[in-house]
């Protein structure tokens, strides 16, 4: 049996049904086993009476593999209010009987902090761990990395492209069929240097073998090419991202959202709208086309997709497209996208409490700009350095001191986009010894 297959079609929970028993048996059940839950979007997919509840029953009773599989739901899913800590003690679990996927997954709770300690050498050492002992997942965040850059440093994309053709390399020469994120990887690499429409075959490669985040890529190949600015709605650009929507491909909802947006400006303009109980048709056109937006959105964020809470707590915030003004909305929307690690929904969320749009007690915004720059959010760490020289997170000190004000004091630190001056008043600007100027 092609245990591969099930996962290239989407039928996970048949995979784990199927793989399970030979688990450390048969070489592909094990490798297609584990492959499932190197992305986000099977994993969330998976039904829980079917799958998540028999793995539970082995994970207690100590096998590794269920251990690694419960322990990962519960982080990627954050279902619980403490779905970190659960996650926590199984990945360790797992990682001291030796599993390399878990010991890959285990370094990620080191990188964010998930159980309150962040340790950037630790992350390191246990990638480079399970690298060696043959992690796939090991592999991907690798190459995330080169790709996308972490912990504050630039992306190394011609190494990333190496390492992915090594990759590539590597299962070929042990005779199994390479995993598609180093394809998917690979293009994400070469994009930049080539062009999207140069790398397409890499996208398409990836998609064949399960990489549902190729949608959005091949579909922006498709409708926009290699720029962004107009799109034309292809016969590929529409067959993706029909495909991509029965796939449940998170972003394949969140373009489609974005499609009829556009469509929303249209009518709106071409109608002449300007007010629902004079114009009852238009609005009923309108409503509709609001309606699909909400649908896309509500779904891509149900699958605990970031990019989908930040797009519903930007419309709830602006009341925009048919969205009625809500900030609580807004709120629990951009707290959403900080629990799965968003940095834009926690310079958003912070913004909120800083502004007095939504009051919270202090410790909490100030938890959120340490949460913000554990994501990556240069704003967050300038905010979380100065919070800490003002007294307060002094709980995270050495976190703090050992990675924040080093990029903070560095000569060259900037913030890119200017920071609204008034974040800070008066008082801070004179407490900051001269700081403010370098990153305001």
């Amino acid at each position: 049996m092609n245990y591969f297959n099930l996962l290239y079609n989407g039928q996970y929970d048949q995979l784990v049904k199927e793989t399970f028993p030979l688990l450390d048996k048969e070489s592909n059940a094990t490798c297609a086993f584990l492959r499932l839950f190197l992305q986000k979007t099977p994993v969330v997919l998976l039904d829980f009476d079917t799958s998540i509840e028999p793995l539970i029953q082995e994970a207690k009773a100590g096998n590794r593999y269920a251990q690694y599989a419960y322990a990962r739901w519960q982080s990627l899913v954050c279902g619980e209010e403490n779905s970190l800590n659960i996650s926590y003690r199984y990945m360790k679990a797992a990682a001291e009987q030796n599993l390399p996927d878990a010991i890959a997954a285990f370094a990620m709770t080191y990188e964010f902090g998930d159980i309150g300690i962040v340790d950037w050498e630790k992350y390191d050492e246990l990638i480079e761990q399970s690298v060696a002992l043959g992690s796939e997942l090991g592999k991907t965040y690798m190459l995330r990395d080169l790709c996308f850059g972490k912990n504050f440093t630039n992306a190394q994309p011609d190494k990333a492209a190496a390492l992915a053709n090594e990759f590539i390399n590597q299962d070929e020469h042990k005779g199994i069929e390479p995993n598609g994120l180093w394809f998917y990887y690979r293009a994400t690499a070469n994009e930049a240097k080539l062009g999207r429409t140069q790398v397409i075959d890499d996208y398409r490669r990836a998609l064949d073998l399960g990489v549902l985040s190729a949608f959005t890529d091949l579909i922006i190949a498709y409708g926009y090419g290699d720029s962004l600015d107009n799109l034309t709605e292809t016969k590929e650009y529409s067959n993706c991202l029909l495909q991509g929507i029965a796939r449940l491909a998170p972003n394949a909802l969140i373009l489609d959202a974005d499609r009829e947006m556009r469509h929303y400006d249209t009518l709106k303009k071409r109608l002449g709208y300007d007010g629902f109980k004079k114009h009852p048709i238009q609005y009923k056109i309108l409503h509709a086309s609001h309606e699909l937006i909400f649908s896309r959105l509500s779904h891509a964020a149900e699958l605990c997709d970031n990019a989908a809470w930040e797009q519903l707590g930007d419309m709830y915030y602006d009341g925009t497209y048919g969205f009625e003004q809500n900030y609580d909305k807004a709120f629990v929307a951009y707290s959403n996208g900080v629990i799965h690690n968003s940095a834009s929904c926690a310079e958003k969320l912070w913004q909120m409490m800083h502004d007095h749009i939504i009051d919270r007690p202090l410790d909490y915004q100030d938890s959120i700009a340490i949460e913000g720059a554990r994501c990556g959010s240069i704003r967050l760490l300038a905010e979380t350095v100065i919070i800490h020289q003002q007294g307060r997170l002094s709980e995270y000190a050495d976190e703090i001191e050992k990675y924040y004000e080093p990029i903070f004091d560095a000569p060259d630190f900037n913030l890119g986009e200017a920071w609204d001056e008034d974040y800070l008043d008066e008082n801070e600007k004179d407490e900051n010894d001269g700081k403010y100027d370098a990153w305001a």
